[in-house]
């Protein structure tokens, strides 16, 4: 981290300390790369057990007094908060602070920049941690979430062009950086689909499979109890689906369109591999499978 953007961004809001803005508090305070670590939630409770338990060096329970005292924002809400929490950021936007968020998709607040007539943002960055567990809340947060993971990185664009030349960026890449975070550039155009593929749709996948062996008479889990929890490839796809459910409900909903697209070629994938099955043809199905191995 260059030591003209330390200097000059010491203050440093989390608002919403669930898992993620927890942890991320937790990380920034033990690096003490940077002055004061403010905590901001709208559940009072939230921010008494993040004081207490020394994971913010002070909780503001006025949201706009938060941002006032702060250099660099980070909103770590849930989807269905944040155009509530936009609304109270919308005056410190094109001014000295830098904001950023955590959230799975963009979509949402581009909506929100358009809806209400705000154009030209220079000092929004959008950032996404690829961090996290099946666990939520400030109870289950980890002071070493973040190290080594990625964080996809991307300015607020008109276009399909990344300008990543400006000092809001650049301090934004440092941010994540000084947690040990290895730092993507991509483009926010293209961040909603690219995770539906890679996050939104297997969890998806992972909540509609332990419904179907929930509600079936055959599966009862109590039945098998060396199949779940324990490791294997049931318990590897399942995993998932302890996550939290409303979170995901929001995020499943926000980025509709992306998951059902790629929904619809899973679907054909999966039509196409129960003919295959049904043919009852070795050599074809030893074909597909092996044409389906990822990339190493």
């Amino acid at each position: 981290m260059s030591n003209k953007l330390k200097k000059s961004n010491k203050n440093i809001l989390v608002i919403g300390l669930g898992l993620i803005g927890a942890s991320l508090c937790r990380t920034l305070k033990d690096g003490k790369k940077y002055e004061k670590i403010i905590g901001h939630d709208s559940n009072e409770e939230v921010m008494d057990y993040a004081i207490k338990k020394d994971y913010v060096d002070e909780i503001e329970y006025n949201l706009k007094n938060s941002i006032q005292k702060s250099d660099i924002i980070i909103f770590c809400v849930p989807v269905k908060e944040i155009n509530k929490i936009l609304d109270s950021a919308s005056n410190f936007f094109n001014t000295e602070k830098i904001f950023t968020d955590t959230l799975s998709t963009k979509n949402i607040i581009k909506k929100y920049f358009k809806d209400n007539d705000i154009e030209n943002i220079n000092n929004f960055i959008f950032s996404h941690p690829m961090a996290g567990t099946e666990n939520y809340g400030i109870k289950n947060s980890q002071a070493d979430l973040f190290k080594n993971a990625t964080v996809l990185v991307s300015p607020l664009t008109k276009n399909k062009l990344i300008t990543t030349n400006n000092k809001n960026f650049e301090c934004i890449n440092d941010f994540w950086k000084s947690i040990d975070c290895n730092v993507s550039k991509i483009n926010d155009y293209d961040h909603d689909e690219i995770l539906a593929a890679f996050s939104h749709v297997p969890h998806f996948i992972s909540f509609s499979l332990s419904k179907i062996l929930k509600d079936s008479k055959n599966y009862n889990f109590q039945d098998f109890p060396w199949a779940y929890p324990n490791k294997g490839s049931l318990s590897d796809m399942l995993r998932i689906a302890n996550s939290d459910a409303e979170a995901w409900a929001n995020i499943f909903s926000s980025n509709s369109s992306q998951i059902q697209n790629f929904l619809d070629n899973y679907i054909l994938e999966l039509e196409k591999l129960k003919l295959l099955i049904n043919k009852k043809d070795t050599d074809e199905l030893i074909s597909y499978l092996k044409k389906s191995k990822p990339l190493k």
